[in-house]
């Protein structure tokens, strides 16, 4: 009987697990673009299969039932991950698609449908969180436009086998003062605001509410940006807890997702992991009167935040109990320290179009949303592409709690609109 090849389960991997057994989210990253016209099936179908050789982690199950966790290779292929759908329906089709949750157990960890009407395709890619985080997934989405674009010209075309996806990784390249200096530090990651939205939840009906940002609206808001010496995600997030104002009548503390890729030579990492962490924004107790007030007080705190690099030192911990402890008390001890904030946000960034290339098929509209989340959790996600901004938030709620979401960032939009 031949023997199972399988690959290391990390640190990053045993979080994301959790954040589906605590109930915090699904731990399923999406992806949905919309096409000019029709992708070639065949090709794609040889694209993904390709993409699997050098990173099998996507045609593997999660074995937990052994002394370490391992990711288990089945040897899915294309035919197990992609599906195939002409329908009149594409909206529809692809709500529904895009709200199923990846399954570690059973397996693929990646899941695509290429849904069709008469004159277009639209590609919906589903990842499982646990092997990686936004920037991760955008790298595989790269890898897959690479193959597709190249595997007729070098019918022997192979992207490079994808390498280490430890957290160390990052901690390697600081020097032993910043190190000691890392270790050390006051870490408030875990700081977190009591307040919360009061959704009914429900756990049988997962979404995800959107809203598109124009292309014009978002080139305001980056001039905005400029002109106040400020980031694209220092407005967005200004807009984001003055409406948090407005409903919890004090500033809220919001965790802003961070990428640790930014402390590595070119922001790469050596494979398709989850390095992240987060950065805390907390303005104090004024919100300030006018949006510039209170994009002072934004752009001052994270402006520090950034600088300071405190922020790893609560995943370099968790990797080293990881790596050195038994796996079930290692879990145990994690379980039982983390805490989720219950309103969050995360600025997944731009969707390189460039990258993002399927030959002469153009890409019209595209967007990456994130975990769904569970009651009492809220997340407001961002992505960019073409110069277009999609804000989602994802949840397991009922239609009163869509509406609530859907009133929430016509509120956002509105508040940038007003600012610009």
């Amino acid at each position: 009987m031949p023997r199972t090849v399988s690959y290391r389960f990390e640190a990053w991997d045993m979080l994301q697990h959790l954040f589906k057994v605590k109930s915090i989210s699904d731990h399923t990253l999406r992806f949905v673009a919309k096409f000019s016209c029709k992708l070639d099936l065949n090709r794609l179908k040889k694209a993904v299969n390709i993409s699997a050789k050098a990173f099998p982690f996507v045609r593997s199950t999660l074995n937990e039932n052994r002394f370490r966790p391992r990711w288990e290779d089945k040897g899915y292929t294309a035919d197990d991950m992609v599906r195939f759908l002409e329908t009149s329906s594409v909206d529809e089709s692809v709500n529904r698609f895009i709200c199923k949750g990846v399954d570690a157990f059973t397996g693929p960890q990646l899941m695509i449908e290429v849904i069709r009407n008469e004159n277009f395709d639209t590609l919906c890619i589903s990842i499982n969180h646990m092997l990686c985080d936004a920037a991760g997934f955008k790298d595989y989405l790269y890898i897959l436009s690479d193959i597709y674009i190249n595997i007729d010209n070098e019918p022997n075309y192979k992207p490079a086998a994808m390498g280490d996806r430890k957290i160390s990784q990052i901690f390697k390249t600081f020097s032993l003062q910043d190190k000691l200096k890392i270790m050390f530090s006051k870490n408030d990651i875990l700081t977190h605001d009591l307040a919360k939205f009061e959704f009914e939840g429900d756990i049988s009906n997962p979404f995800i509410e959107k809203l598109t940002v124009s292309k014009e609206s978002f080139c305001r808001l980056k001039d905005y940006a400029k002109e106040h010496n400020a980031t694209v995600n220092d407005v967005i997030l200004t807009a984001y807890m003055r409406v948090l104002f407005q409903i919890f009548d004090h500033p809220i503390i919001v965790p802003c997702v961070v990428d640790l890729r930014k402390y590595l030579p070119n922001r790469r990492a050596k494979g398709i992991c989850n390095l992240c962490s987060n950065l805390i924004c907390n303005i104090g107790s004024d919100i300030g009167m006018s949006f510039e007030q209170t994009l002072y007080k934004v752009k001052q705190v994270m402006d520090k935040q950034k600088a300071d690099i405190s922020c790893i030192k609560s995943l370099a911990i968790m990797e080293m109990v990881f790596d050195i402890l038994p796996y079930k008390f290692a879990r145990y001890l994690v379980n039982k320290s983390y805490s989720n904030a219950n309103i969050e946000f995360t600025n997944i960034g731009i969707l390189d179009r460039a990258r993002l290339a399927f030959g002469k098929i153009e890409i019209t509209e595209a967007y990456m949303a994130g975990s769904i989340k569970y009651a009492p959790c809220f997340e407001l996600a961002v992505s960019t592409f073409d110069d277009r901004a999609t804000f989602c938030v994802n949840l397991h709620g009922t239609q009163s709690d869509r509406n609530i979401i859907s009133h929430f960032l016509n509120e956002l939009v509105l508040e940038l609109q007003n600012a610009m």
